[in-house]
């Protein structure tokens, strides 16, 4: 572990090495390894093509462009994947269509897992689909900020909050958590989102990290201060009981290099396609690399 620590380090810039644990911090986590996610068999499809209504700033429709037209499904051969993210625009109210295509949800192969992103809607209409006994992907704002200057809707923090429990009553639900939405209440917001699942003891959480999008409102933000982001994943490894996997979004280029190496040595160990670099040092030192190809919540 010692010569681990020591080319982990090495692979940092020498400003950010303060931001490690210190080696004895390093050896008394968990055993070391790491699960990569390349998602290749979970088909992602958009119920509404490419349009959206409510167009968050740091998105608008943006990512629904790689996603696959729900109403062109009949033209694919679903029989390469083994699961289906569903999701797609929302409407001007915050809800992903789910409920108006439950019969075409259900018509899907029974070989599919489903992930479903409901954005906000009561879980009532949706819970025929327990049959099919998917996890709901669940986004938790960080503050009320965020809910209304992000993502344009008239909800608060603690609206989100109790939908979330809800969803958690009736279907297995991964809290998403987007770091840096707000630049004016970042951290503050998602260290309070933290000790919010812990205390309501969160099963497992998605850390993602806000990027910024060419083409949106938010185009020209800054993506959050490193060294926040890891002294917030440092207090995500140490409050919550639960895995925290590294999802899709976040920053390319030194920044997700310097981050997925130092988020890894604080704990974290599932991640979306990691750096390069990370994955070469631990293949060197002989840690296991598992390799998975559906969702992070999956």
């Amino acid at each position: 572990m010692q010569h681990l620590y020591k080319s982990l380090l090495e692979a940092l810039p020498e400003e950010l090495r303060g931001l490690a644990p210190t080696l004895q911090q390093f050896t008394s986590t968990q055993n070391p390894f790491l699960d990569r996610v390349k998602p290749t068999r979970t088909l992602s499809i958009s119920l509404t093509d490419q349009s959206c209504q409510q167009n968050c700033a740091h998105c608008n429709a943006h990512y629904l462009k790689g996603m696959q037209s729900f109403s062109k499904l009949h033209n694919l051969d679903l029989s390469s994947y083994e699961a289906a993210l569903i999701s797609g625009g929302s409407t001007v109210d915050g809800e992903v269509p789910i409920k108006q295509h439950l019969q075409g949800i259900f018509e899907l192969p029974q070989h599919l897992k489903l992930n479903l992103h409901v954005g906000y809607q009561s879980p009532e209409a949706l819970l025929p689909l327990k049959a099919r006994n998917p996890v709901v992907s669940f986004d938790l704002p960080a503050s009320d900020s965020v809910i209304k200057e992000v993502y344009g809707l008239k909800y608060s923090r603690e609206d989100f909050r109790q939908l979330y429990l809800e969803y958690c009553r009736h279907f297995k639900t991964v809290a998403h958590l987007t770091i840096g939405l707000c630049p004016e209440d970042f951290p503050a917001g998602e260290e309070n989102t933290l000790r919010f699942l812990a205390t309501n003891h969160a099963k497992e959480v998605v850390a993602l990290i806000f990027r910024p999008t060419p083409g949106t409102r938010m185009a020209d933000v800054q993506p959050p201060e490193l060294a926040k982001v890891i002294s917030l994943m440092k207090q995500a490894n140490e409050m919550l009981a639960c895995p925290i996997h590294i999802g899709c979004m976040r920053p390319a280029g030194p920044y997700r290099r310097n981050f997925d190496i130092l988020a890894w040595m604080h704990g974290c160990r599932k991640f979306v396609m990691p750096d390069h670099q990370l994955v070469a040092i631990l293949e060197k030192h002989q840690v296991m690399v598992s390799n998975h190809h559906n969702c992070c919540a999956l």
